[in-house]
């Protein structure tokens, strides 16, 4: 957009960037260290003069030699593809990815007895970049477990990433929203994926036990719709407590091969709490219809829920 003839690029430009998240965060940053670079070439502030060669110290500019090669990679990849493309192709090593199908799971052990837990419809990649290893949650949820691992461990989810050597946590994202995080034991820290060379940051730490929204490597906090602890659910139980029967169904029905159906949808607006095997939709239903004195019928497309 910077060079000659740009309306001629501008269509598939906007088609790239717009095509998720991390492309804009990558544009944005590149933007902003153009910008930073016009103001210094045009700066006539007695700041910016350069210094007499036998005064310079090579250290000074060695970032911003940096973040300018990193910059001008990131442009002239635009056009081919998004960041993490080419991240994986700049370290070398070789993607792995686990995927589930609806209603299925699965856990990986991991190198030095870490594990990796796939939820329903989830996409995960594992790979390793530089000697380190890297786990990106293309969509679904994982649940990361680093418990006494003696490598510090790099989770990328969206235009976020976490980094943790003894957490226990669960990383969510569906493409629609920004991704979600919940630590349940240990520690980890977020950050955004795209940095400057001269400015990087460590990162905040994650709060435990509570949910947070990830934008940009920001923990923003998240107000639940009710009381939950699914630390479980690689084993297939959640607790609830006080849960609209509409997201138990919900949730039940991302496992189930037939599913729940509520035939008067103001069921949904009832409550209930306790401990629910989620991968069994018969026998949450048969729960709900003794707690609530509800008619169950099975069927050929699923279990139907009637006032009696």
């Amino acid at each position: 957009m910077r060079g000659p003839d740009p309306d001629r690029h501008r269509a598939k430009f906007e088609k790239w960037r717009d095509a998720s998240e991390l492309n804009r965060a990558a544009f944005e940053q590149v933007a902003a260290t153009f910008e930073g670079a016009e103001v210094l070439k045009t700066s006539a502030d007695q700041r910016h003069r350069p210094l007499p060669r036998d005064r310079r110290d090579t250290r000074s500019w060695v970032p911003v030699a940096l973040a300018a090669s990193v910059a001008v990679t990131l442009v002239a990849g635009a056009a081919w593809g998004p960041l993490l493309s080419l991240q994986q192709q700049a370290s070398g090593g070789r993607a792995t990815t686990f995927a589930t199908d609806h209603g299925s799971m699965r856990t990986v052990q991991l190198a030095q007895g870490a594990s990796l837990a796939l939820d329903s419809a989830t996409e995960v990649r594992l790979e390793n970049q530089d000697g380190d290893p890297v786990v990106t949650v293309v969509k679904g949820r994982a649940q990361l477990r680093f418990r006494g691992s003696t490598t510090e461990w790099l989770v990328r989810v969206g235009d976020s990433e976490m980094t943790s050597r003894n957490g226990i946590f669960d990383v969510s994202w569906r493409g629609e929203d920004a991704p979600s995080v919940q630590l349940y034991a240990g520690e980890a820290r977020t950050r955004p994926v795209m940095q400057s060379a001269a400015y990087f940051v460590s990162g905040e730490p994650l709060p435990v036990g509570r949910a947070v929204r990830l934008a940009r490597g920001r923990a923003e906090p998240l107000r639940p719709r009710y009381a939950a602890d699914e630390r479980d659910w690689p084993q297939g139980w959640v607790q609830y407590r006080s849960v609209p029967l509409s997201d138990l169904v919900h949730t039940v029905n991302g496992y189930a091969g037939k599913p729940i159906i509520l035939s008067d949808p103001a069921l949904g607006s009832l409550r209930i709490s306790g401990r629910f095997r989620i991968v069994d939709p018969s026998a949450v239903a048969l729960n709900l219809g003794r707690v609530f004195t509800l008619r169950i019928t099975e069927r050929p497309d699923g279990f139907y829920i009637d006032r009696p």
